[in-house]
């Protein structure tokens, strides 16, 4: 193989490379690129990239239950959780998978308009719902955290809003100056609309999250918010400071008391308490003197905003009624049933939206007074409650009926007769009548003070360990429902609430009246006449009959085609 032949000319060597040109950018491409590389690192900014939960809201957000309280005290980061939770459905960056990508709308219900201006929307849509800093090792930034960075606090800053200017498409203002929104239409597709509680609540349109924020104007919203929710199947949130004095909070507290005992493994709905010591975004000087000042104010006022607890022992008109003392089962009377030489009362709230009738019944041996029955007749008028009030007394005996005195002398305003009036013409109709009132009836007490002691004292608990008001098990439900909201006027004094001896009397108090009214009264005992024993049911049915048939002399009634007529012998 012939030897290749080397150049006589050497190679050289370090020969320099020539680059290749590149284009030039223009001053257009330049801003663009600047924009990109700024958008970056804004949204490498977000807050809801930063925000670092504490475990117990981390669980709130892993929740899947349609409805979920978050009650909390002050600082408790309640409203923060719940707001984050509002961003993530509507930028489309929920992790979980909750809410839909394609759009949907967002309820955000305050207690006023106030509220919507200095809460709702600054979370929401400006800087500085949590603080974020610089981490020194990694020099990327983070939430702030007090317990690390306390020596560093003058290198924290805002976080970004919430929701960030980029998803912004619209919004509309009720009034801008004082950041009163309205409604807010984003690039995802959601609308989030603002609503006070203090109007009446929206109805005809469907959501699919509704958030309420901390007290409420008008309870009506819950239900009608709720009814909201089902076409699309939406989640409902209600962040709020333990309000004893709200209704409607209370009642969803006790659903979800009720499925937790219950150990359902799907819960509709779910709650969870924050505290002020799991907040760890406050360092450890401040929350002590919050707590400080909160302690002056009372051991209610600490409960309830460091703790998050319902201060029900305190604003309950009656907290020590319990079911588990109070109540009596039907195995505990004579054969089950309430006896006819038993003393028998009946106490009467008259009114048009609901009338309420509670039956009590005192035994011989005077031990206790059993409430045994009620009526609760809604939308009712005279002749209803006649009617409904016959069916109750049968052939019972009774030795005495009370009536509400003030609400029995509102009169009619078609008629302009009294009620009692009305009611003992119903009774006397249908020969309905005690022993001492006859088909009338007695005044219930009109001091309010006077009455509500004498509750009190026939519901304590005695050296015996028994109460000496006593209620019959599954009988009286509206009672038991009524006593847990039952509960005394609050006022406040420089925003300290002081809790008065007054009841609220507004809603469902009905049978609380009632049973003030019986226990004023102190019912004791009264032997009733020997009773005969009853006529069959046919007699009278058959006296009836020839009475309405004009025949008071009839001898037989025929069964067949010529049934309906009677004929003489």
């Amino acid at each position: 193989m012939p030897r290749r032949r080397l150049s006589k000319h050497p190679v050289p060597k370090n020969v320099p490379v020539i680059p290749t040109p590149t284009p030039s950018l223009t001053q257009f491409q330049k801003e663009e690129i600047k924009s990109i590389q700024s958008e970056l690192r804004e949204r490498r900014l977000e807050a809801l990239k930063l925000y670092k939960p504490t475990p117990l809201q981390q669980k709130m957000h892993e929740c899947l239950a349609r409805e979920v309280l978050v009650i909390g005290g002050n600082r408790s980061g309640k409203s923060l959780s719940t707001f984050i939770e509002d961003a993530r459905a509507v930028t489309g960056q929920d992790p979980y998978g909750k809410y839909p990508k394609e759009g949907g709308v967002l309820a955000v219900v305050g207690k006023d308009l106030r509220h919507i201006g200095m809460v709702c929307y600054p979370l929401l849509f400006k800087a500085g719902a949590f603080k974020i800093i610089r981490d020194e090792q990694t020099k990327e930034w983070r939430a702030f955290d007090p317990a690390l960075d306390s020596a560093r606090l003058a290198d924290a800053k805002p976080a970004p809003p919430l929701i960030p200017p980029r998803f912004i498409k619209s919004i509309s203002w009720t009034l801008k100056s004082a950041n009163y929104i309205q409604k807010a239409v984003l690039t995802t597709g959601w609308e989030i609309y603002f609503f006070s509680s203090e109007g009446d609540p929206v109805q005809g349109f469907s959501a699919t999250r509704v958030h309420v924020d901390e007290d409420l104007g008008n309870e009506s919203w819950i239900p009608e918010m709720q009814a909201r929710l089902a076409d699309r199947k939406g989640y409902f949130a209600w962040s709020a400071m333990p309000h004893s004095t709200n209704n409607a909070l209370l009642s969803l507290k006790e659903r979800a008391d009720s499925e937790e005992a219950a150990g359902l493994p799907f819960p509709n709905i779910v709650q969870f308490k924050l505290r002020l010591s799991d907040n760890p975004h406050i360092d450890a000087e401040e929350k002590l003197k919050l707590l400080q000042r909160w302690s002056a104010s009372g051991e209610d006022v600490l409960r309830m905003r460091s703790e998050g607890e319902f201060i029900t022992d305190s604003v309950l008109m009656y907290p020590n009624f319990d079911m588990r003392i109070h109540g009596m089962t039907r195995d505990e009377l004579p054969n089950g049933q309430i006896p006819n030489d038993w003393c028998r009362y009946a106490v009467i709230d008259p009114g048009h939206t609901v009338t309420a009738v509670m039956f009590a019944a005192v035994p011989p041996s005077e031990e206790y007074v059993l409430v045994y029955d009620q009526l609760y007749l809604r939308q009712c008028n005279a002749s209803i409650f006649g009617e409904a009030f016959a069916r109750k007394v049968g052939h019972n005996h009774f030795h005495a009926f009370l009536i509400d005195a003030h609400g029995g002398r509102l009169r009619d305003i078609g008629s302009g007769r009294l009620p009692v009036e009305q009611y003992t013409e119903q009774l006397s109709q249908r020969g309905i009548k005690s022993q001492v009132t006859g088909s009338s009836f007695l005044a219930g007490c009109d001091d309010v003070a006077a009455r509500a002691e004498n509750t009190r004292t026939m519901l304590h608990i005695r050296p015996s360990g028994t109460p000496f008001l006593r209620v019959l098990r599954d009988s009286v439900p509206d009672l038991e429902r009524e006593l847990k909201r039952y509960r005394k006027k609050v006022n406040y004094a420089s925003g300290v609430p002081i809790v008065t001896d007054q009841p609220v009397t507004r809603g469902d108090t009905h049978l609380c009246a009632c049973l003030e009214y019986l226990c004023a009264y102190r019912p004791r005992y009264h032997k009733p006449p020997v009773q005969t024993e009853a006529d069959p049911w046919w007699v009278k049915w058959l006296a009836d009959r020839r009475k309405r048939m004009g025949m008071a002399h009839a001898g037989y009634v025929y069964l067949g085609p010529q049934g309906d007529h009677l004929h003489d012998n």
